[in-house]
């Protein structure tokens, strides 16, 4: 995969009656992804790195990627169909001199906890997010600048 990209960072997250606001963008323009109530709850826990008792899924990917050298090179919101939003991870093995590259379609929000976990930016496709409305203005009140 390559396109050019924008980087875009979680601005905020607001529960909503029907899930979980994301609120991304950078300086130029702000949008908003969707998520169900559990992924809302394990990003916003996975952002301010909450102890937890017990792993949670991300917790148990990251350690999984970890004990098998996986790096995660870099995750892209590819897409948008019909209000769906799409993803694409990039991940890289290397064992014994041989180097592995494997590219993944994943739900935005898993690719999203991936990158936060691996300290990776958050990316989205450049002519994606130029057809995306720009919500800044329609959100100012839950946005943290």
């Amino acid at each position: 995969m390559r396109s050019e990209v924008v980087e875009v960072i979680i601005k905020n997250i607001v529960t909503t009656p029907k899930g979980v606001a994301l609120f991304l963008g950078n300086n130029e323009k702000t949008f908003i992804i969707y998520v169900d109530l559990l992924m809302g709850e394990q990003i916003t826990s996975c952002q301010q790195a909450r102890n937890v008792t017990r792993p949670l899924t991300y917790d148990f990917i990251r350690n999984l990627c970890f004990g098998f050298d996986i790096e995660v090179q870099h995750i892209v919101i590819t897409d948008m169909k019909e209000g769906i939003f799409f993803a694409r991870v990039l991940l890289k093995q290397q064992c014994e001199g041989i180097i592995k590259i494997v590219e993944l379609d994943s739900r935005p929000s898993d690719a999203i906890l991936l990158a936060l976990t691996h300290k990776k930016p958050l990316w989205v496709d450049r002519g994606l997010f130029q057809d995306l409305p720009d919500v800044k203005d329609l959100a100012k009140n839950w946005i943290k600048d």
